[in-house]
């Protein structure tokens, strides 16, 4: 498996990431363990062993009502995208997911696609900034977006994740685990890229 580092992404592609300001979420770059990003094969001190973490579950509902727990999706690949709509880097990769989405079967098929909000549910646009639950589904409806949103309302996902940029995307293998994290925008050659790594470790 191929590591998702953001500094080498960065560089060579000149991605792009709003800051993220909200009260209770760490100013830190996103560790995946304790301090440290996600290692894979290869990037540990034995290169025999491979530390291997479990994503971190959680269960929140969409912009249709339905409601997602992320460890149901064992046994698929997932795409995890943490976005905000006032952050501009976040709405030019969108259509790019909306295409990724369509073309691996809308999560029907072994990669799924999830994406997570935090509306500001309480009024405090001057510090979040975020539009509230049915702002973020009139965008979603005016911009024809179709895959599933998940709305952080209390923002723990985006605390759990220590989402500290936007937009950040995570990929987690067919077991769980985390593969690795970027944040910034992706183009949509990356996601392919680095989504068919992982579809080829399950045996694609």
């Amino acid at each position: 498996m191929v590591l998702f580092m953001s500094v080498l992404f960065i560089s060579l592609f000149a991605l792009s990431a709003c800051a993220k300001k909200n009260p209770g979420i760490p100013g830190e770059s996103i560790p995946a363990t304790s301090g440290d990003s996600v290692e894979t094969e290869g990037d540990s001190a034995d290169p025999n062993e491979e530390e291997r973490v479990k994503a971190y579950d959680f269960t929140l509902t969409d912009q249709y009502g339905t409601e997602h727990k992320l460890s149901d999706y064992e046994g698929q690949v997932i795409f995890l995208n943490f976005w905000a709509t006032w952050c501009p880097p976040c709405k030019q990769e969108m259509p790019d997911i909306e295409d990724l989405y369509n073309d691996h079967g809308m999560n029907q098929r072994d990669l799924v696609i999830l994406a997570v909000a935090y509306p500001d549910e309480d009024g405090s646009s001057s510090a979040q900034r975020e539009m509230d639950v049915e702002g973020i589904k009139a965008f979603l409806l005016e911009n024809n977006y179709t895959f599933p949103v998940l709305m952080d309302t209390k923002g723990q996902v985006f605390n759990q994740y220590q989402i500290s940029g936007l937009p950040t995307t995570y990929l987690i293998d067919h077991q769980g685990y985390f593969i690795g994290y970027v944040q910034g925008a992706l183009a949509r050659e990356l996601m392919d890229h680095f989504v068919n790594d992982a579809l080829n470790a399950m045996g694609h």
